[in-house]
């Protein structure tokens, strides 16, 4: 009588023990399917990784050929160049750049210091140790055609004060230096900026070795200018 009540207990409660194991099932079958859509995610989102580092890549290694932004492509004179961290001879040495090196010229300039990038490194380097190039002449003058006809001397001095070139060069001279540079003179001491200002840019350079060291010869159709050590030593009339 005993096992007839444990059969009928059993018959009566295997279809709950079976409705609980579907529902494990079906669980498990759910949790199966998210775990296959994620990873599907995941692979999508790794190949969408991929692209975007390759995109960096191929962008830094556009950025690293063409140079700094508003750069001028030059190269160093035949007496090299120093780099260093400030826009003045006293600035300290960050490493020498040999002759003819390649340099990329920011259109910044303090004192006739560009801001030059070279071997990776970034620093400051003297107008008079870069080789003649005439968009560095053109920023300097802020000229962009052919410059006035070479002169000087200048009888009497006048300026129009309105001039913005007169402007500028008083904000970056003073007054009696630059009625000077607008009247086309020269005198010693003067720097290549001061130069270029006053009679515009050469017809050529030349790197002439002597006694003192190097000295860079501006050669115009009247007059050649002399440079040492980044100002004017002398100039001769032809």
């Amino acid at each position: 009588m005993m096992t007839k009540s444990l059969f009928v207990f059993l018959l009566f409660l295997t279809p709950y023990l079976l409705s609980g194991q579907t529902n494990f099932d079906k669980k498990i079958d759910s949790l199966k399917n998210i775990k296959s859509n994620t990873q599907a995610q995941i692979r999508n989102l790794q190949v969408e990784l991929g692209n975007i580092n390759k995109k960096i890549e191929d962008l830094e290694n556009l950025k690293k050929n063409q140079g700094p932004i508003n750069t001028i492509s030059a190269q160093v004179s035949a007496g090299g160049s120093i780099l260093r961290d400030a826009p003045n001879s006293m600035g300290n040495t960050v490493l020498n750049i040999p002759a003819g090196a390649n340099i990329q010229v920011y259109r910044e300039q303090q004192n006739l210091y560009f801001k030059v990038s070279y071997g990776g490194k970034t620093g400051y380097v003297s107008y008079s140790t870069i080789e003649q190039n005439n968009e560095i002449d053109n920023y300097l003058s802020g000229k962009t055609s052919t410059p006035k006809n070479n002169s000087t001397t200048a009888i009497v001095r006048k300026v129009d004060e309105s001039d913005p070139k007169y402007q500028k060069l008083k904000k970056l001279y003073g007054q009696d230096t630059a009625i000077r540079l607008m009247n086309s003179e020269l005198w010693t001491g003067m720097s290549p900026g001061m130069v270029l200002e006053s009679i515009g840019k050469p017809n050529s350079k030349q790197t002439q070795t002597n006694s003192s060291g190097n000295v860079e010869l501006w050669i115009y159709n009247d007059v050649t200018v002399e440079f040492s050590n980044g100002e004017v030593t002398k100039y001769n009339k032809k």
